[in-house]
């Protein structure tokens, strides 16, 4: 990942921790599988080669 702030890294780790715990406690398949696609979008932002084509 890019060289990230404390604040971005907080922001990083809340919004993947919504992430996981919509995967980990939603029954519905659909729900998991959006945070999944949330959880990547997310993280690839971060990645320097993925966030020039997102």
């Amino acid at each position: 990942m890019a060289n990230l702030t404390s604040s971005q890294m907080t922001k990083l780790a809340i919004a993947l921790g919504a992430c996981f715990a919509a995967y980990k406690f939603a029954p519905h398949p659909a729900v998991k599988a959006m945070a999944l696609g949330c959880a990547g979008v997310i993280v690839g932002r971060q990645v320097p080669y993925v966030q020039d084509a997102l």
